[in-house]
């Protein structure tokens, strides 16, 4: 049986390029500015302004007025009224750049941006096995678990298996984590815990995959 591919609306695609965008914040800190310190720098004064914009538009008539006049189209209905999912990746991407060891925390972030993006292109466009209570579907899991997968092992053949293998006794089981770490972040992505994803995706991929590191 062939599986209907339904039409995706303009507002969500933009939405999510948006969110693929993102990507820039793995990649520019694992590749160009390498230093955790000096990435925390750049990214906080972002994210605090983001977090400051957010709370100054739901509190002022004023700021809401401009914000959705600017980018209402492009809100979803449940982030009029709250922090924009923009404003949590900024500060989970903090967060886990942070606490996480550098390897890790590039992972992480790219499942987020990755993950999210293709779950929701493959959820919306072919998503017919909803899970029990939510809105989200096995397609949605597929897709996100492929991506996040093909991505962290082509990063991981061209440039982070010389790291696993300086640091690691046994550098071959660094893919199980790479594979682990986009389950790990597939199923949290699918799953309703009542936290944003943009939160609960990277920093929960991040807790797996330095508890698999731990036995490398």
């Amino acid at each position: 049986m062939v599986t209907e591919i339904r039409p995706i609306s303009h507002n969500e695609i933009y939405r999510k390029l948006t969110h693929l965008f993102a990507i820039i914040i793995p990649v520019l800190y694992y590749l160009v500015v390498k230093n955790q310190l000096l990435a925390i720098a750049i990214l906080l004064p972002f994210a605090i302004g983001s977090v400051v914009w957010d709370s100054a538009r739901i509190e002022s008539p004023k700021y809401r007025h401009h914000f959705l006049k600017l980018f209402g189209s492009h809100l979803r209905d449940s982030e009029v009224s709250r922090h924009t999912g923009g404003t949590y990746l900024l500060t989970s991407s903090v967060v886990v750049i942070a606490v996480f060891s550098k390897e890790i925390a590039y992972l992480a972030i790219s499942y987020l941006v990755i993950g999210d993006t293709f779950a929701a292109y493959v959820g919306l466009s072919m998503g017919r096995r909803k899970f029990i209570h939510s809105k989200k579907s096995l397609e949605g899991f597929i897709g996100a678990f492929i991506s996040c997968s093909v991505w962290g092992l082509l990063s991981y053949f061209l440039f982070l298996k010389r790291v696993f293998s300086y640091d690691c006794a046994h550098p071959e089981l660094a893919v199980i984590l790479i594979i682990l770490g986009a389950l790990v972040a597939s199923v949290v992505e699918s799953v309703d815990l009542h936290i944003n994803d943009n939160i609960s995706i990277p920093i929960l991929s991040a807790l797996a995959m330095t508890v698999i590191y731990m036995f490398i």
